[in-house]
């Protein structure tokens, strides 16, 4: 059975969905909800993702996002991933932790992305136990949550988060003005009572993109085009889009850094250079595990996902991997020029 496909390409804005297995709670408590948020915004530096906005409720959350490299699928398969290893062992579970693949539709920008947002970002108040209580109940909640991008995008946080772009917040004047952070707000704010008709009805035309009839067509061509290609059963994003560097430039970089002969790097030992290295390869060069792997000397795959995989799991040494990643690269960008 062919797997469902993904349509990637450069700058895509998305509006992905994930939910807990069966409905099931994804975040039990504030360590919780700190340590995603955490991953979230180490994860999207490292895949060069341009996080609109994102909102964590207990049982699923949403983010916005765009992606110039068309990595979607690579960044959500770590984001995922990486969490699901801390929560099994923070709470003495195995198995699976969401409910499936993610959701992921395609979302035109300008007015769409905006209602989009405040549609998001108005989640925590949407709830059942939320819904019938008084406006200003609820639009002093939304002020409170602090597990959204809500709160920096409005103005009420003390500072912006980093990880945050804040686009929609530009439909209003300069998004670093305090003056279009509180329009903004008010925008949001209007909507705590009533339903946003119009993008529920554009909502239900596809499941597959938000946008004009123009976007909607588009966004079924490409996913046709996709469709009758013979590796349809293939992530899009699984082939290289962008031309980064070859792995034999990637190999002598790592090897120069860390001090030892290239060889050493598929020997025992030199753990954290081994990382680096098929970190670089997965992450810059586009290989797949099974490629790496074959380097490695592994008949397939499974030995390096389950290694970066265990990496994951420890934000404090993904850490470690990605500062000396970026620095590699940025002395292979240097030899370049």
């Amino acid at each position: 059975m062919a797997r469902p496909f993904r349509c990637q390409y450069k700058g895509a804005i998305y509006h992905v969905t994930v939910r807990g297995n069966e409905r099931r709670a994804i975040f039990r408590d504030t360590q919780d909800f700190r340590r995603f948020i955490d991953k979230l915004q180490s994860l999207v530096k490292l895949h060069h993702v341009r996080l609109y906005g994102y909102v964590l409720m207990s049982n699923h959350y949403h983010l916005i996002a765009c992606t110039p490299r068309a990595n979607l699928s690579r960044f959500m398969q770590q984001l995922d991933t990486s969490y699901t290893v801390y929560f099994n062992r923070r709470h003495h579970r195995w198995g699976h932790l969401f409910g499936g693949r993610f959701k992921a539709r395609l979302v035109e920008g300008g007015s769409y992305l905006l209602s989009l947002s405040r549609y998001v970002h108005l989640n925590p108040v949407k709830v059942r136990e939320k819904r019938t209580l008084p406006v200003e109940e609820r639009r002093q909640w939304l002020a409170e949550y602090e597990w959204s991008s809500y709160r920096g995008l409005a103005g009420l946080a003390r500072t912006r988060e980093k990880a945050v772009v804040p686009e929609v917040v530009r439909a209003f004047g300069d998004p670093e003005s305090k003056t279009a952070s509180v329009a903004y707000r008010r925008y949001v704010e209007e909507a705590i009572e009533a339903s946003d008709t119009e993008l529920v009805q554009r909502l239900e035309l596809s499941t597959r993109a938000l946008g004009s009839d123009a976007f909607l067509r588009e966004t079924e061509r490409r996913f046709q085009a996709a469709a009758a290609r013979p590796e349809r059963w293939v992530d899009i994003s699984r082939r290289r889009i962008e031309s980064g560097p070859v792995p034999e430039t990637v190999t002598a970089a790592v090897s120069a850094a860390f001090r030892i002969a290239p060889q050493a790097l598929s020997g025992r030992g030199n753990s954290e250079a081994r990382d680096v290295w098929m970190t670089l390869l997965r992450e810059a060069c586009g290989l797949t595990n099974r490629q790496i792997g074959r380097l490695l000397g592994h008949a397939d795959g499974a030995t390096v996902g389950k290694r970066l995989r265990d990496q994951a799991g420890s934000l404090e040494y993904q850490s470690t991997i990605r500062d000396r990643c970026a620095s590699i690269l940025r002395e292979i960008a240097n030899c370049k020029a």
